[in-house]
């Protein structure tokens, strides 16, 4: 739609155009028209006081065909404008759309794993336009989404991101799997009680997290008798060294995260 406002604003512009030339070509070679031809020069001893005097003629004393050219002229411009307005408006939006656009690609490479709600709380956009942007992200490529449990994640889009580095920076936005997750891949081998005793929280708490990261394959185990140790996956780890690259280097056993776990 946009495209033919931009077509029929060229359209105009191109007859005035044309307009505007016939009516020049008429002027210099059409039959009945005003010929100019040098003023008489001043006679010898003549003094410019002795020159006849010019008079002015003003837009009305001009003859007809000049007077309805001059209104067909400027009608079509502003016609042309018009016809323009459309698509300037137009392109002043997309420059918005863009804009919001950007904000939210940023702030999804900036923090894999977002959700929907995280986006329009964090960057002050409307549900609905959030929406709009992410699917067309989506449909140029630029992110994806996964569903973990009652959430839908979106990440970017990268040859370099694997299936599991995605699933393992969802975790990560979750303060109790990201303690634990931390806690594992500093002393493999840990068990629920050490897990339990170090957080705080009760074994059916540290069972319900542990059961949906060895279903997700970020974590294994080995059973010794009724407990089960803990080692994370060579994948999971390079992707928490990706992801969080100074807590990993920097904490000792269990991790000095600094957070207070919870369901």
């Amino acid at each position: 739609m946009r495209n033919r406002f931009i077509l029929l604003g060229l359209a105009i512009t191109g007859i005035t155009i044309a307009i505007i030339a016939t009516l020049t070509l008429n002027i210099h070679t059409g039959t009945g028209g005003y010929v100019v031809t040098p003023g008489t020069p001043l006679s010898s001893g003549a003094s410019p006081a002795d020159a006849p005097a010019i008079s002015s003629v003003t837009y009305w004393n001009l003859p007809l065909w000049v007077k309805v050219a001059s209104a067909v002229d400027t009608l079509l411009i502003l016609a042309g404008t018009v016809a323009a307005l459309p698509a300037i408006i137009g392109r002043i939006q997309d420059l918005m759309d863009n804009s919001n656009r950007l904000a939210i690609f940023n702030y999804i490479v900036s923090n894999p794993g977002c959700t929907l709600a995280e986006i329009t709380a964090r960057q002050n956009i409307k549900s609905g336009t959030a929406k709009y942007h992410i699917l067309m992200l989506e449909v140029e490529g630029k992110i994806s989404r996964r569903r973990m449990g009652k959430f839908t994640r979106l990440y970017r889009n990268t040859m370099s991101t694997t299936n599991l580095e995605k699933v393992v920076a969802s975790y990560l936005r979750n303060e109790t799997s990201k303690a634990l997750l931390q806690a594992i891949a500093d002393r493999p081998g840990t068990t629920n009680r050490e897990l339990s005793d170090r957080f705080g929280l009760d074994k059916s708490s540290i069972h319900w997290h542990t059961v949906r990261l060895l279903n997700d394959r970020v974590i294994s185990f080995s059973q010794d008798g009724k407990y089960k140790h803990y080692f994370i996956s060579e994948e999971a780890r390079d992707a928490m060294v990706k992801l969080m690259p100074a807590e990993m280097s920097s904490n000792g056993p269990y991790g000095d995260t600094g957070i207070t776990a919870h369901t």
